[in-house]
């Protein structure tokens, strides 16, 4: 194989009847503006969509834009969702496991979708006990994910994991998760809000080394 990482997904609903695979180079379209838009319309959300639509936001690299949106049509074979600007049409994305396996196919060469998933859940436990104002727990479960090196979602794990430092009062910590979010992902505006947190007397320090906030 390739450096390329050049693959076939398969999908049970393709463009068209008699195309059954379509070709992604994964290394391209890591550098690529892409967007999902999966349909939350009465039959996909029957089954199941709107957990499809939450896996894959939480799991999206950068690059990847994920919204909901109307019919998209062969209804029955849903949830669906499209990929572009390429047109592609997955359908039967029904479950976590299998959102994770589409994205993994699509922008990540084939890598490990568990790894992935694993990742997402340890960051929703520790949204829970960042909501119990257990800190310190929020922060190792952050850590752990950030650990697992998952290929999407991981500059909104380094933005979690700034906004528990900061209330942990690791200032060094939660500026330098900060970076790392903003390197991985340029113009995340979230991650720009959370300096406004941060003490006066450090605003004017920090702001030397990270250019980007004003």
């Amino acid at each position: 194989m390739d450096n390329s990482y050049t693959l076939f997904l398969s999908s049970p609903l393709a463009m068209a009847p008699s195309v059954k695979r379509c070709r992604f180079s994964c290394c391209a379209k890591a550098q690529q503006l892409q967007e999902i838009r999966v349909c939350t319309n009465r039959t996909c959300r029957r089954q199941g969509s709107f957990q499809t639509l939450e896996t894959l936001s939480g799991l999206a690299p950068p690059n990847v834009d994920v919204k909901s949106c109307g019919c998209l049509g062969r209804c029955g074979g849903g949830p669906n969702l499209a990929v572009l600007p390429d047109g592609l049409i997955v359908g039967h994305c029904g479950t976590a496991a299998r959102a994770a396996e589409v994205m993994a196919a699509l922008f990540a060469g084939g890598y490990d979708a568990k790894c992935c998933l694993d990742a997402l859940a340890l960051r929703k436990r520790a949204d829970v006990e960042f909501a119990k104002g257990n800190f310190a727990d929020a922060e190792l479960l952050l850590s752990q994910a950030i650990d697992l090196k998952p290929f999407g979602g991981i500059h909104v794990i380094f933005k979690c994991r700034s906004f528990v430092r900061l209330e942990l009062g690791n200032y060094s910590g939660a500026l330098e998760d900060a970076r790392e979010a903003l390197a991985l992902a340029p113009g995340y505006s979230e991650v720009t809000q959370i300096l406004i947190f941060f003490p006066r007397h450090l605003r004017v320090i920090f702001a030397k080394v990270m250019p980007f906030w004003h």
